[in-house]
């Protein structure tokens, strides 16, 4: 096999002069357009048919075909419904076979982007956790992927999301990565004993995403990596609902933070996003962060708010004891929560160009059937049933909000947004919209809720937003009767019909994208037919999965 460091000097060369027995020679083709030309195939199955075509392909598309490996576990058998027949058979499974080939064959060195994930299936785990074992086959899972990563030079992003945790070993193959930039670490939701890791830092690691972490299922301690890590810039933690939902102070602040207070270090977090925290606030006198450098942050179901339980507002409120320094270079805010010491914040806060104001979640069965237990009614202290949905009171402030976060985040930061995203609960007036379109002109992606009875409360915001590439009109979620209009308009195919005649009059206008409703009322606006003035514009229904990349779609999800 190729070494990859010599794949530099072929793309200086050329494929020599084929000559036909008549005298005629085909041109010879540089190896550096073959190589552009393999680059834009995307789908692994056709590099890998182009690297088995010749030895020329071949080496040439090896090094693209490896550098993203995603290997998925299942703990089932899989059929293929093609003919039926079992995945691996013959051999093993595709998630093994894969994993034998980075470790026995000469390619994990092409490697750059190397994902574990799914479902790894442990037999006897309850025998082997009384007598303190890990079951083998995760031991040698864990030492293979060991292996594997001690062979990829240029491994720059790792990402393990099984569900079985990580063991010591593979935390010291990445430690030994200089290479490795980004690591995606999912920690166990099982309560099964495990052996605990005090991290090692990595010199070069500048992004790091933590999933479920629970105290109770013997996560690892990262707080030496935190503190050792001096080029980490972006930090994402998720803690699991369970602790807020059963208000368990099972955690507290300085295990995770703890190293970097003692030693008085303020992280120079760029992003910082957080999920599901649910601690005392027991660290004071020093910055966790360092505000100079905080540029994006968000936060979900982690600081109190209306519609929250009052069971969890003493250790929300001790967040609030230790206000600390503003960060001084904000850009982005993200929080599904809204409360006056936030709209006071925001009155403070100066620069920011993208805010979102995350709305409730449009569905609540999994939370009901996540804490329904086998009798079938819903535990007395469960979300489910004590605040799936905030009450009239709750409402009532939420409602009483309005006026003054548009008035605050317009009057403070209007000139520098650029992302704007409200609660669909707020039904915008004239007079909102005006205000918004007269302070913020520079917007580019914008999310509101207002009732939309004809075109007028559009003519009064897109022609005027010059720079507005994607506008959503969200519905309320608590009355579904414009939602259902518009699916009825829609079902009779009027709203291409009116977009189209509508939008040809904003001859300025850059808008691209447009929601009304709902996400299965998406419309993309495009150039004018023929490119005539007089033309009008083609609009066309785009699914949701098509524009899921745009922030402002991107953003209104309850995921960090």
């Amino acid at each position: 096999m190729s070494d990859p460091g010599n794949m530099s000097r072929m793309f200086v060369s050329s494929i020599g002069a084929n000559k036909h027995e008549n005298g005629a020679s085909v041109l010879p083709l540089p190896l550096n357009l073959i190589a552009l030309i393999i680059s834009y195939l995307e789908r692994p199955a056709d590099l890998a048919r182009t690297c088995r075509t010749c030895r020329v392909f071949h080496y040439i598309g090896l090094p693209q075909l490896y550098s993203d490996v995603s290997l998925r576990s299942y703990d089932y058998i899989r059929y293929s419904r093609r003919d039926g027949r079992p995945d691996g058979c013959g051999m093993a499974s595709p998630f093994s076979m894969g994993l034998n080939g980075l470790v026995s064959r000469n390619v994990a060195g092409y490697v750059k982007n190397l994902e574990v994930c799914g479902e790894w299936k442990e037999h006897t785990l309850a025998e082997h956790a009384k007598v303190g074992r890990v079951p083998d086959e995760t031991m040698m899972l864990n030492s293979l992927v060991r292996v594997a990563v001690e062979k990829m030079a240029v491994l720059d992003s790792f990402s393990w999301a099984l569900n079985t945790k990580m063991l010591p070993c593979i935390w010291q193959g990445l430690a030994q990565r200089n290479s490795l930039t980004k690591l995606t670490v999912r920690f166990p939701s099982s309560r099964h004993p495990r052996p605990l890791t005090l991290v090692p830092p990595m010199s070069n690691l500048q992004l790091l995403k933590i999933t479920d972490i629970d105290p109770l299922c013997y996560p690892d301690d990262i707080s030496l990596l935190l503190l050792g890590s001096k080029n980490l810039r972006h930090l994402k933690l998720h803690w699991s609902p369970r602790m807020r939902d059963a208000r368990e102070l099972s955690t507290h602040e300085s295990a995770y933070f703890g190293r970097c207070a003692a030693a008085g270090y303020s992280i120079p977090l760029r992003t910082v996003a957080v999920q599901n925290l649910y601690t005392y606030h027991d660290i004071s006198g020093c910055n966790l962060f360092d505000h100079t450098a905080m540029e994006e942050v968000t936060f979900l179901n982690s600081t109190n708010g209306f519609g929250d339980d009052p069971s969890t507002v003493f250790v929300d409120f001790s967040w609030r004891k230790s206000e600390g320094d503003l960060p001084t270079n904000l850009k982005m805010l993200r929080v599904d929560k809204v409360s006056h010491q936030q709209c006071s914040f925001l009155g403070q806060v100066k620069g920011l160009e993208k805010l979102y104001l995350i709305g409730p979640k449009h569905s609540q069965e999994r939370i009901v059937k996540d804490t329904t237990p086998s009798g079938g009614t819903p535990l007395p202290n469960s979300p489910a049933s004590s605040h799936s949905s905030p009450n009239s009171t709750d409402n009532s402030n939420i409602m009483a909000l309005k006026d003054d976060y548009i008035d605050t985040i317009t009057k403070n930061n209007g000139r520098t947004l650029k992302h704007l995203l409200l609660l669909p609960q707020w039904r915008l007036t004239d007079d909102d919209l005006a205000l918004i379109v007269r302070r913020c002109p520079n917007l580019e992606q914008l999310g509101i809720g207002a009732e939309l009875p004809n075109f007028r409360y559009l003519r009064l915001l897109v022609p005027f937003l010059k720079n507005l590439t994607a506008i959503r009109i969200l519905s309320n979620p608590d009355d579904t009767s414009f939602v259902n209009k518009m699916r009825e308009l829609d079902e009779s195919g009027l709203h291409e019909k009116k977009l189209s005649e509508e939008t040809v009059k904003w001859n300025s206008s850059k808008l691209q994208y447009m929601e009304v409703g709902g996400k299965d009322l998406i419309f993309a606006i495009d150039r004018r037919e023929g490119g005539k003035a007089g033309g009008k514009k083609i609009v066309t229904k785009k699914a949701w999965e098509e524009v899921r990349d745009i922030d402002i779609w991107a953003m209104d999800c309850h995921e960090i």
